[in-house]
């Protein structure tokens, strides 16, 4: 290339702001057995008046585990004012609608998403939606959306209606593999099935 094609004002230069972002990760991610326990002050650095979004079945699983973290020395002085919400059977509008009540009527501060697939898409959309940030924890090996910054909306029937793109992925993912072991064998087989078939690496 000569000086002159250098100087060439009509020559196409592109520069990073001419690109959208790719957000490709979580903030943070802790991960191990019983690690659970040992993310108290990670978890305080985003609020004091988290609101746990998960389904009904999950959020009775996880609350020894959540009880465990929350009974934290770090918390005596500073305690977590919780609160606890079910995304409903799918995440569709409805249930999005009643988050968002639940997190007005908390004065939530943070969003901590917990379960599979749709209770956590529920719960990244709705800190999405309420410019809150988000720390997931699943429950299964199932899914990606713990990590990813996309939700996917359905019907109250079920049905799919559209995907939403975030503008990041989750502040916090929390992988406690002692956690993970409560859900079904099936959920871990389709985990390492979804991997292989996107072309992932798992947790």
């Amino acid at each position: 290339m000569t000086n002159s094609s250098l100087n060439d004002s009509s020559l196409n230069i592109s520069t990073a702001t001419d690109y959208p972002t790719l957000t490709i990760a979580p903030a943070q991610v802790m991960r191990g057995s019983g690690i659970l326990n040992q993310c108290g002050t990670a978890i305080a650095r985003f609020g004091k008046r988290p609101l746990v979004i998960g389904g009904d079945r999950t959020l009775t699983v996880i609350q020894p585990f959540l009880q465990s973290l929350f009974q934290d020395p770090f918390f005596q002085d500073q305690p977590l004012q919780t609160a606890q919400a079910a995304y409903g059977v799918d995440c569709s509008e409805t249930g999005l609608a009643s988050l968002r009540e639940a997190i007005a009527s908390h004065q939530a501060d943070l969003i901590i998403g917990v379960g599979g697939g749709k209770a956590l898409d529920a719960a990244k959309l709705v800190a999405y939606q309420s410019q809150l940030p988000i720390v997931t924890i699943p429950t299964s090996a199932a899914t990606c959306a713990a990590w990813t910054a996309l939700s996917n909306v359905y019907s109250d029937q079920g049905a799919f209606q559209y995907d939403v793109g975030l503008t990041r992925c989750p502040d916090l993912l929390i992988l406690d593999y002692d956690l993970i072991q409560t859900a079904p064998q099936r959920t871990l087989v389709a985990g390492i099935g979804d991997a292989l078939a996107n072309g992932t690496k798992p947790l």
